[in-house]
């Protein structure tokens, strides 16, 4: 099974050296924005839900979020819903996501950008896991004015005893073409991350994460989180992103989740980065 991960892994690498060159300037950025909560509230930590949907502990599970990014600089309100489930090994995703920003000055209509996914994995041996997502953006600047594009993302992983480590490459695609301004790229990254989870005394959950998104423009991001649970009922979460040159600017993270029976109640605030200052998210969940 082991070889069956390398080889997975083996494979993405020529996509992503292939893909890199020079830094450039990337379209359609909001591809690269987290809107899970949880992953947020640590710093933006988590991969795609579609690698590692087979290892979770519920056989279906869904939601709805918002998110504010950029209040200060009347930035994007976006609105997610999404669900996900299992069935043996075989884990499926479907979701979407959309995004308002200010009406323009002297115009009734306001920018907007949506993202539409869905995604599957396949866990082997329960050790490890292969998944896709499968994407569609837009984002309309202007009402005759805007770009589509069509990416995914493809993630392996492999779980032991509480330590899981992942890597993949997300939003992979072609360019995007522009008249006026010529043609950009995705922000497509090459991404390595990794979990270690304790649970003590059944009470007490203890949870590190880190991740680094090496972008084929030549930019790195770094991502370092926690969070510490008690009794699977209230979390507190942290986390840091450092940003660099890359889309995303660098933030620090907080937040708090609550569980009762099968409901998820999620809340995140991003603080030190004078870009996302004051941005913040909310989220409700189910989960059988």
């Amino acid at each position: 099974m082991k070889r069956i991960l390398l080889t997975a892994l083996a494979a993405m690498l020529p996509i992503a050296l292939a893909n890199a060159g020079e830094p450039s300037s990337e379209a359609m950025p909001f591809l690269q924005l987290d809107f899970n909560h949880t992953s947020l509230a640590m710093g933006s930590t988590m991969v795609p839900s579609a690698a590692t949907i087979p290892e979770a502990d519920f056989n279906v599970a869904g939601g709805a979020g918002f998110t504010s990014y950029m209040p200060k600089l009347d930035g994007t309100k976006y609105i997610n819903l999404g669900g996900a489930g299992k069935i043996g090994n075989l884990g499926l995703s479907l979701g979407a996501v959309r995004g308002s920003g200010a009406e323009i000055t002297g115009e009734s209509f306001k920018p907007y950008e949506l993202i539409v996914n869905a995604g599957a994995s396949y866990r082997f041996a329960g050790i490890a896991a292969l998944g896709v997502n499968v994407k569609y953006g837009k984002e309309q600047f202007l009402e005759d004015y805007g770009n589509s594009a069509v990416a995914a993302d493809i993630f392996a992983s492999a779980s032991l005893k509480g330590l899981d480590i992942s890597a993949g490459v997300s939003n992979l695609g072609g360019k995007v073409a522009s008249e006026s301004t010529g043609d950009f790229s995705l922000p497509a990254a090459f991404t390595l991350a990794g979990s270690y989870v304790n649970i003590a005394n059944g009470l007490h959950h203890l949870e590190a994460r880190f991740k680094i998104d090496s972008y084929f423009s030549g930019s790195t991001g770094v991502s370092v989180g926690a969070q510490y649970g008690f009794a699977g009922l209230v979390f507190v979460r942290g986390g840091y992103h450092y940003g660099g040159d890359t889309v995303i600017p660098s933030f620090a993270s907080a937040g708090l989740g609550f569980q009762i029976y099968n409901i998820t109640l999620d809340a995140v605030c991003l603080f030190a980065s004078e870009a996302l200052q004051d941005s913040f998210g909310v989220s409700l969940g189910v989960r059988f």
